[in-house]
Parts: structure tokens; sequence; C-alpha cells
């Protein structure tokens, strides 16, 4: 050993090592060795039982240089990923947005059978209550609940199938605190794992709903407006056409609306129009739906007649709803009411429609008001 190794630094480490007790040296010794020529190579020396000779020790001294690098270099490569993952998770905590990974689990047909949490950060775990390191190993149903994992799972399936980034809001009311609804984005990132960024759009839905609703209804009594009516009005034409059933469509007016308005203020009239709303509501809520068009002028499509009779009944009922007082408003008002009515078996155009209810209407306001006039297209 002595004559292979050139550097006195070398020789003198071997030596303490030799020197030591052998119930020391347990582990061999690994050491960079200097061959004097700016030349160093790693090397493992280590105690030999085989051939031992009493009083003498046998020593192995053996070229480790190529697995000692690559377990260095490997430690390096560990090192730099461990920062930079920790670099990145740091980032993701700190996003407003949710991040998990999630892995496929196949049964033995390949088939996927469920989802594992491989990550998730700190916005994203949050509505558990959670904290992330409590979640990540579980199964998408213990993550999210048995009946809201179905649709992620869907989408992650997606997503691996088709090896392309898949999105889609996800409406979820999990009892592990998952409530609301995600705008997902689905990203497959190799070994059968998909990475989702998701974020709570409940509120967006909600400003979305809210102006879809009022872009259908009247602002002043809530009900259906022109817009929506005509929707309504075509979806029961086409629901009977064919079937030998009919459609009622009405056109109702306040009779002399303008009074009320001219006597008592417009902030009365619009109480009267929101409770003249409600009671039409009531009166006809088994056989129609109610609208308001503008003004005093309401209309109703009436699509579960089944005979002239049923018809008279309900309009009857309606004039005589109509009739009584408004007790709760102050002063007290009473109104009647005109209403025209167009009966359609299905075929005829929502603008027919319209037009002949319309001149019903007025027919019956010229006929002394506080009545109904029927016609048949």
């Amino acid at each position: 050993t002595h004559r292979d190794l050139k550097n006195t630094l070398d020789i003198e480490l071997i030596n303490r090592w030799a020197s030591k007790p052998e119930i020391e040296r347990t582990e061999p010794l690994v050491f960079l060795a200097s061959n004097g020529k700016q030349i160093s190579r790693w090397l493992e020396l280590h105690l030999s039982r085989v051939g031992v000779v009493s009083g003498a020790n046998f020593y192995i001294l053996r070229d480790v240089d190529v697995e000692v690098r690559l377990e260095k270099q490997n430690q390096k490569s560990m090192k730099k990923q461990d920062a930079q993952l920790s670099v990145l998770t740091s980032a993701l905590n700190v996003s407003r947005n949710g991040f998990a990974i999630w892995k496929a689990e196949r049964d033995s047909s390949g088939t996927i059978s469920t989802f594992t949490l491989v990550f998730i950060n700190e916005t994203g775990a949050a509505p558990t209550g959670k904290m992330p390191r409590q979640l990540m190993g579980d199964n998408i149903t213990r993550v999210l609940g048995e009946d809201q994992s179905r649709d992620l799972a869907v989408l992650f399936t997606q997503a691996l199938d088709e090896h392309s980034t898949v999105s889609e809001v996800v409406q979820l009311n999990s009892p592990t605190g998952w409530v609301g609804a995600y705008l997902n984005e689905v990203m497959p990132i190799g070994d059968d794992q998909v990475l989702a960024s998701f974020r709570d759009v409940s509120e967006d839905q909600r400003e979305r709903d809210r102006l879809n609703w009022l872009a259908q209804h009247d602002h002043l009594t809530g009900l259906p407006n022109r817009r929506n009516l005509e929707d309504i009005l075509e979806k029961s034409l086409a629901n009977v056409r064919g079937k030998g059933k009919f459609v009622a469509f009405a056109f109702v007016d306040i009779d002399d609306f303008k009074n009320v308005n001219d006597l008592h203020g417009h902030d009365v009239g619009d109480d009267l129009l929101k409770a003249f709303a409600q009671r039409m509501r009531q009166s006809l809520a088994d056989v129609g739906v109610v609208a308001r068009l503008a003004g005093d002028e309401f209309a109703v499509v009436m699509d579960s007649i089944d005979s002239a009779e049923h018809l008279k009944e309900n309009c009857d009922k309606l004039m005589t709803a109509m009739h009584r007082p408004f007790d709760d408003l102050l002063p007290a008002i009473s109104v009647t009411c005109s209403a025209g009515i167009a009966i359609c078996a299905g075929d005829e155009p929502i603008t027919e429609v319209l037009r002949i209810a319309d001149k019903a209407m007025y027919r019956a306001k010229h006929d002394g008001k506080n009545r109904y006039n029927v016609v048949h297209i």
C-alpha cells in the first residue's frame, strides 16, 4: 500500500485507521487518494476475512472512484432537485389557485380504478381545513367525497386518454369541505399523472347567473320578461304540436292603471304591479306561467288546459282574484283587468299568436273592460 500511495497524508490516514481496534473498523475506509501528479481517485480499504494468518492482517484496496463520483453527482442532483422543488412548492403555496397532482391507480386489466393525491398546495387544501400533508396519499374519494369525485375522475381520465389539457367547471358540495363551483384545468404530466389547476369561481358563476336572470326577468316583479316569455311560448307550442292538445296564451292589462299613478303616485303604482303579479302567479300556479311585458301589461302561457271548460274555469278564477281589493297596499286599491286569449294547436307562428291575443284583449277593453275574450286560431 505504501508503495502505491505517493501522498504522505493518505498514508497517515491509513495508518491511523489500521491502528484502531478491529471493533472500530466495521466500515471500510473510503478516501480520495492522490498520486502526486494532481490526479486523484477514490479508494476503499477494508480488512479481509479470507486467508487470515495468525498474527497478520490482510487488507484489500479497491478502486471505487466511478461509484463514489456517480453517488456524489447523484446526491448533488438530488439536492438541486430538492431546492427547485422547494422553490416551486413555495411559489405554488402563495398562489391564489389550487394545484394538485393526481396519479392514476390501475387494476390488473389496466383500467383506472381511482386517483391518488400526490401533491396539493396550501390554497388547494384550504377548503378542507386540513394541511396538505394530511391529504396527500389519500385517494380521490377520501379527499372529495364519493359523489363529488366522479366528475373529476372522468375529467382526469379524459386528460390522460387524450394526452391534452382539458378544462371544466365542476360543482362540488362535499362533506369533506369542498363546496362551490371550481374551474379545473387538467394537464397530463407523464407517469400516469395529471396536474390539476383549480380555483373557486362560485362568485363569478353567481354573478353570471344573476346577469342571466336579469336579462330574462322583469326587475320589478321578478316575473319572466318578454324575451323569456317568447321562449316559454315556443316550447309550449312545440310540446302540443300534433298531439291534439292546445295552448292558451293570454294578454292581461290592468284597467285604468294610469289613474292609480295619477291619484296615488308611481311608488304606489309599482307596489300595485308587484301585488298584481304575485296574485296572478298564485291563481294560475297549476296551469301556466305568468310574465310581465311592460307597464301594466302582463301575459300568461297556459299549457295544461285540457278542455274549454277547464280554460273558462281558470279564466274566471283569475278575473275574480284580480278584482278583490289589494288590502296590503296603503291606501287599499281595487282594480279590474281585461284579457285577450288565443287558443293554439301548436302550428301557429309566435308572432301570429301574439297578434291574435293582443287583438282579443283590445276587443275585451272595447266591450267594457273587466272581462276576457277568447279567440281560436
